[in-house]
């Protein structure tokens, strides 16, 4: 209350109202920015939870594939057999190594997912709740400021329409008027 009674120690009104509108324009950016935030965070969602595991088991049955295709292809070379020697298949079991390392990289990168996907969900929550605290704030404090802004300035305006008391006529001294003021 002590605030209230203070002094106003306006200079400009045309200040307040530039600052009336500024915090206007910051509340529509904010909202923007919110929504955007939010536009952001669904398609992270959507990614993790849609793309990345298609995208990975569609890598894992190609893997499986590529392993079905080593080893068909090392059981041919190992069946193969030059008079009484048989070929050592070196790049046959190479091609079967990298294939089982794919398909196993694939699969590890599956588990990933499924992990980034309960955490990613866990955090977007934990956002969510926290922009929603802030578009609270802003739907419910910016009203709020901009109505006592205007009640401010047409408080400010009255103020300064009031008409200054005239004041009182100057006093016109002669000699013997300041003569015997003095004594």
């Amino acid at each position: 209350m002590a605030l209230m009674n203070a002094p106003a120690n306006v200079h400009s009104l045309e200040a307040v109202r530039d600052f009336r509108g500024s915090l206007i324009r910051f509340g529509e950016q904010a909202t923007d920015c919110l929504d955007s935030l939010h536009g952001q965070v669904h398609r992270m969602i959507d990614w993790l939870e849609h793309d990345r595991p298609v995208y990975w088991q569609q890598q894992i049955r190609r893997g499986f594939d590529r392993v079905a295709e080593a080893r068909l292809g090392l059981q041919r070379c190992q069946m193969r057999q030059v008079g009484d020697h048989r070929p050592a298949c070196v790049e046959e079991k190479q091609a079967l190594r990298r294939a089982k390392a794919r398909l196993e990289y694939c699969q590890k990168k599956l588990e990933v997912v499924h992990r980034c996907q309960r955490v990613g969900e866990q955090e977007a929550n934990e956002f969510r709740g926290h922009c929603g605290q802030v578009n609270g704030l802003l739907q419910r404090e910016l009203p709020r400021m901009t109505g006592l802004l205007d009640r401010i300035l047409v408080s400010l305006e009255a103020y300064v329409a009031i008409d200054a008391p005239a004041a009182a006529p100057p006093v016109v001294r002669d000699e013997t008027t300041a003569a015997q003021e003095e004594s």
